[in-house]
Order: structure tokens, then C-alpha cells, then sequence
């Protein structure tokens, strides 16, 4: 962590898209699988089990889980967006029916949000007619028992009332055109949208529309729209926004709320043996890392026009039905090599790009510079803080056990006098890397020859010979000597220039010389000493024996012996001498204008 939507997409299961949708600054974006950028291959079962516990569960915020379960119903294949559904409506009950429900914003909070997906979707986007139809009848059942609170009383009703509309009844009547112009008079426009999405037949529902677009056009502050009132209309009802040419009406100027954008710094942390870096993001003085988040300009950036007499936006979702004049997303571009524009109007950031890009960025000294053009014409530019983190350190040792290192070129670029770039020549390179001015003290750029061979093991000694009967075993033989270790590489030259761009360079060069390096291989390690001998068991022992004359006297046979004692163990063989370090090469160092 944090978990970019590259990775994400790398790992394409459940517990990784709860993981990354659990972040500051996540986009549900990675849930579209039609977006440009990174995004999971689909919603299988588990993925789609995982997407909702996260929800019910608390992992994932309810307003990105809803934008992101949306994407979903509009993108994914009919039967995994009907199955989400399904999964959707588990989740739901298990929600309301919760014992802490009634005093938890938070779980009132997540079911709103399951609530308005559903109020929201597309018409014909449903769940499967064995699963939704069977917790309807519950929670109606619910209803009319009182086994609800008071909060999940006025969700479930609500929900059983559009329910109910899908099949052209509100509130026990039938709904008609009349019904529709009683909700225009009265100006009751949150009625009339879910009459726009929910009733059954297209002509009420575009009755229905007509009357939520004339209600905005009528409350516009826009002169042009009131006084074109049915063309505006028009407009809306086929696209659902009022697009202007950017053509026909030049972009003069723009402006940004600062307060409506996310403010960020971005850290790059870089692979440097893999030469490549990703982009993350944090906010402060110090990084508290997340992803970089998406920078959706509808609402925050107004652009002055020839012809309209006020500024402008992007234009809002068709859903919307926002009559003021709008500018296209298409015609907005965010001048940065890492950004892209979706389709929804917000741009995203390349989470992974390559190190000779990172090394790009570098350019633009401490800042992320991201100019804003409209029409082709730049009006603006934002700007976050740019940093980059210590990269590993460049220590290039040589290919073989006790060989030499490399010879290296190091040109350093530090013509800001706040980092220094390096480009590593040799030795498998090109390496690049930045390093802040604050690091330098801490990173290090080395040729270093190879370590050497490890000596050989001394031979064991030999097992000293068993006792025969009454004997004692045989002392073991002592282990031999290990052998020494090989001498360690040179390491290599290496050639240093600085650049400085025409400022003072000596400080600079002298922290250069203390961070580039040519290091001599550590010597081989002895070998170990042999193991000695282990001592010879020693022989058995022999009972005595005896017998009883002829006078009765007991007259001893054999007296017997006791048994062996075990030889000695031999002594361990001594451990080889480590082998000579190798010697450090040349370091020359120039500055260059």
C-alpha cells in the first residue's frame, strides 16, 4: 500500500479492489471496464460478493462504492449487473434488519447509497426475478407489521413506492399526464426525476423529463437560456446538455476553485535497478502516501467566452439535464505527458511510467505543472508540489565471484540546486535517478568489485576403530584445515562529470565525492575446519564364569571383564584465513559548464 490502479488491476480480485477503494483519493474508474486506464476484467461472483460486503461492512465510503457499483450496472454484461443487483438486495436486508440500525448514521449512510443505486439505474437494468420480487414482498410485509424503526420505515417505503412505479402507480393512483402536470405546478422536481427514470412506458418518462429540463430552464441565470427557451429544450432531451462550440465561441479566459479541487503533492518513487517509477500521492509538508485522485474540473473550473454572457463550465452528466451552456469535455485538455481524460469529463494520472519519464518530470523543478487549455488555447495552469523519493542505492558490483567491478560514467546534473539527477553509464546501465538535495547525504552511486570465493571446508577426520571384546575403542583422527578464502575485486574507475549550468559547483562536487564511490570486494570467507574424527566405541565386556568341584568348592572359570571405554573425538580442523579485500578503483570528478 498505497495500491495503484495498475496493481490493482494486476491482482484482479475482490479483497484487492475492497483494498484499493479503502484508500484516500481511489477512483471508481477501475471499476469501468470500458475505461481507458487500468481496471479489474470483470465482476465474477466473488469479485461482485466483495464489492458489496465492503459496502455493507464499512471498508468503502458510500458515496465511492455507489459511483462505483454505477459503473458497473452500465458497463457490465446484463446477467452480472442483474447478479449485482441480487447481491445488492442481501445486502439491504441484512442492513435494515441490523439491530444497530436505527442508531448508526453509518449503516443508515450505506443503505442510502445501495437506495439511490437502485432509484437511479437504467431502465431494464434489474435483478433476477427469483431473488429482488421475494425480498420486495419482505420488506412490504415488514412495512405493514411495524417491525421497522423510523428510519428504516421511511427507506423502505420510499423504495417500495418506486417499486410500485415501475409499474405506473404512485401513492395508490394511477399515473398519467395530469398527475405530471400537478408535479410541475408544484415545482416538485425530485419527484418528477424519479418519474423520469422509473415509470414503465418511454412517453411518460419523457413527459416526465420535458418538465424537470423546463423547471431548470425557468430557474437559469443564464439570459440566452430563457430566451431560447424550446430550443434549449430540445437540446436537452436529445443529449442532455446544452454543448456549446468553443468554435463559435472563443475561450477569452479562466479560472479555478482551488477550494473544489484536490490539493496534492506528488512523490515519486523509483525502481532504479528496474528503471521505472510510480506516481503516488500526499498531502502536507511530509508525504502520508495514497493515490494520486482524480482531478474532475466540472464545477470547479469557469471559463469566460465570446458570446455568453457568463462564464461557463464543463458540461454536467446528461442526467443532469443542466440547461446552462457547457463546454465538452473533449475540449479540454490537461497538458501533462501523465494525464488523461476520461470519458466522464476527470482526468486521471498514469500511475506507472517509465524512469526516463519520472526523470522528466525533474524539469519542472519542485513543481507538478498541469496547464489547462480549452479550445487548443491555454487559460491556466495548476500546479502541486513535486518530490522525489531516495531511490536504493546504485552499488554495481562486478559479474563474477573476485571480479573486478565495472568502469562507470556518472554525469551528475544539478542545475537546480535542490536535486541532483544522475545518469550511470556502464555496467548493464543506463541507470537514472533523482535524488532530493535533502538525501544526498544518503545515497550512494559505487563500482564495486566482486566478493571473493569462499575457501573449501576441511576435510573430517577419520572415526576412530571400535574396541574388540574388553578393548577400548580408537581415538578419531583430527579434521583438516579449511582453506582460505579468495581475494576480494578491484573496483572499477570511475569517471564523474558535474553540472552546475554556470553556478558555483565546488560544494556541490564536493557532496558528489562523497557519493560516488568505487569500493574494493570484500574478501572471501575462510572455508570452515573439518569436523575431527568421532572416538571408537569401546568393546563389550565378558561376565565370569565358574564352576563346583567334586569337594564342593567353587572354582572360577574365567574371571571376566568389563567393557571398553570410547576413544577420544579428534580434534575440529582450524578455519581458513578470509581472503584479502579487493582495492577501490579511481574516482575522477569534473565540472562542466
Amino acid at each position: 500500500m498505497p495500491m495503484t490502479a495498475a496493481s490493482l488491476a494486476s491482482y484482479d480480485s475482490g479483497p484487492a479492489l475492497v483494498a484499493y477503494l479503502g484508500q484516500p483519493d481511489a477512483s471508481p474508474a477501475v471499476c469501468d471496464l470500458r475505461a481507458r486506464g487500468p481496471h479489474v476484467s470483470g465482476f465474477p461472483e466473488e469479485m461482485r460478493a466483495s464489492l458489496v460486503s465492503g459496502l455493507v461492512d464499512g471498508r468503502i465510503a458510500a458515496e465511492l462504492w455507489r459511483r462505483c457499483a454505477g459503473v458497473v450496472l452500465r458497463g457490465a454484461p446484463r446477467d452480472d449487473a442483474s447478479s449485482l443487483l441480487d447481491d445488492i438486495g442481501r445486502g439491504y436486508r441484512r442492513l435494515i434488519k441490523s439491530g444497530d440500525f436505527e442508531k448508526s448514521p453509518a449503516l443508515e449512510e450505506r443503505l442510502a447509497a445501495m437506495q439511490r443505486l437502485y432509484l437511479e439505474r437504467q431502465n431494464g437494468v434489474d435483478g433476477h426475478a427469483g431473488v429482488l420480487p421475494p425480498l420486495f414482498a419482505d420488506l412490504r410485509q415488514a412495512l405493514v407489521k411495524h417491525r421497522l424503526g423510523p428510519a428504516a420505515t421511511r427507506a423502505g417505503e420510499e423504495l417500495i413506492a418506486t417499486v410500485d412505479l415501475e409499474h405506473g402507480r404512485w401513492l395508490g393512483r394511477d399515473v398519467d399526464a395530469a398527475a405530471i402536470d400537478g408535479l410541475f405546478a408544484s415545482g416538485d422536481e425530485k419527484t418528477l426525476r424519479l418519474f423520469s427514470n422509473r415509470l414503465p412506458t418511454p412517453e411518460l418518462r419523457d413527459e416526465s423529463k420535458r418538465r424537470v429540463i423546463r423547471l431548470h430552464i425557468a430557474a437559469s441565470p443564464f439570459p440566452e437560456v430563457r430566451e431560447h427557451a424550446a430550443a434549449v429544450e430540445d437540446a436537452l432531451m436529445k443529449t442532455g446538455t446544452n454543448t456549446i462550440s468553443v468554435a463559435e465561441h472563443r475561450p477569452l479566459a479562466g479560472a479555478v476553485d482551488a477550494a473544489k479541487l484536490p490539493m496534492r503533492g506528488v512523490l515519486v518513487r523509483q525502481d532504479v535497478w528496474r528503471q521505472t517509477a510510480t506516481l503516488l500521492g500526499y498531502a502536507g509538508d511530509r508525504p502520508g502516501l495514497s493515490v494520486l485522485p482524480e482531478v474532475k474540473l466540472r464545477g470547479a473550473l469557469s471559463v469566460t467566452v465570446d458570446g455568453i454572457s457568463r462564464p461557463v463550465g464543463l458540461c454536467a452528466p446528461p442526467k443532469e439535464l443542466d440547461p446552462s451552456p457547457c463546454i465538452a469535455p473533449h475540449d479540454v485538455t490537461l497538458e501533462n505527458p501523465t494525464a488523461y481524460l476520461d470519458k466522464g469529463g476527470a482526468f486521471h494520472f498514469v500511475d506507472h511510467i517509465a524512469e526516463r519519464d519520472a526523470v522528466g518530470l525533474a524539469a519542472l523543478r519542485d513543481r507538478f505543472i498541469m496547464p489547462v487549455s480549452v479550445g487548443g488555447q491555454r487559460l491556466l495552469t495548476l500546479q502541486w508540489r513535486l518530490y522525489y523519493e531516495r531511490p536504493a542505492d546504485l552499488i554495481i558490483a562486478g559479474n563474477e565471484v573476485g571480479g573486478d567491478g565495472p568502469r562507470l560514467g556518472v554525469a551528475v546534473d544539478h542545475r537546480d540546486p535542490a536535486r541532483f539527477i544522475f545518469d550511470v553509464s556502464g555496467g548493464g546501465g543506463p541507470y537514472l535517478a533523482v535524488v532530493e538535495g535533502a538525501d544526498a547525504a544518503y545515497f550512494r552511486v559505487a563500482s564495486s568489485g566482486a566478493e571473493g570465493y569462499t575457501g573449501s571446508a576441511g576435510a573430517s577426520g577419520a572415526s576412530g576403530a571400535s574396541g574388540g571384546e574388553c578393548q577400548n575403542g580408537g581415538d578419531g583422527g583430527p579434521g583438516g584445515d579449511g582453506g582460505p578464502g579468495g581475494p576480494g575485486g578491484n573496483g572499477g574507475d570511475v569517471d564523474v562529470q558535474v553540472t552546475c549550468g554556470g553556478a558555483p559547483c565546488d560544494d556541490a562536487a564536493a557532496m558528489v565525492s562523497r557519493m560516488v564511490l568505487s569500493l574494493g570486494g570484500a574478501g572471501g570467507a575462510g572455508g570452515s575446519g573439518g569436523a575431527g574424527g568421532s572416538g571408537g566405541s569401546g568393546g563389550s565386556g565378558r561376565a565370569a564364569t565358574s564352576h563346583t568341584d567334586d569337594n564342593g568348592n567353587t572354582v572360577v572359570d574365567d574371571p571376566g571383564c568389563s567393557a571398553g571405554s570410547s576413544g577420544a573425538n579428534g580434534a575440529s580442523g582450524a578455519n581458513g584465513p578470509s581472503g584479502a579485500p579487493g582495492y577501490p578503483g579511481r574516482v575522477s570528478i569534473t565540472i562542466t559548464r
